[in-house]
């Protein structure tokens, strides 16, 4: 075994192991702040129709803000 495969890198290791934990969190965040500007972008649109038109898919407006979150149990 010659010296350079008993030389362990545990600088790098740790990097390695840093930056992975690092990717998974601005994924995440990523991921998160897609699934809310759709849930914005829902709630827009139905806050644009009618009262009519929300009674015909039977829904209140004061209802819409859960529909999007997808929290709304008829």
């Amino acid at each position: 075994m010659n010296r350079a495969e008993r030389v362990s890198y545990p600088f790098l290791e740790v990097l390695a192991v840093l930056l992975a934990a690092a990717h998974e969190k601005v994924r995440d965040a990523v991921l998160a702040y897609g699934e809310e500007r759709a849930r914005a972008a829902a709630a827009s649109q139905l806050q644009h129709l009618s009262d009519h038109m929300l009674r015909d898919i039977g829904l209140r407006r004061s209802q819409i803000e859960a529909v999007a979150r997808g929290d709304y149990r008829p």
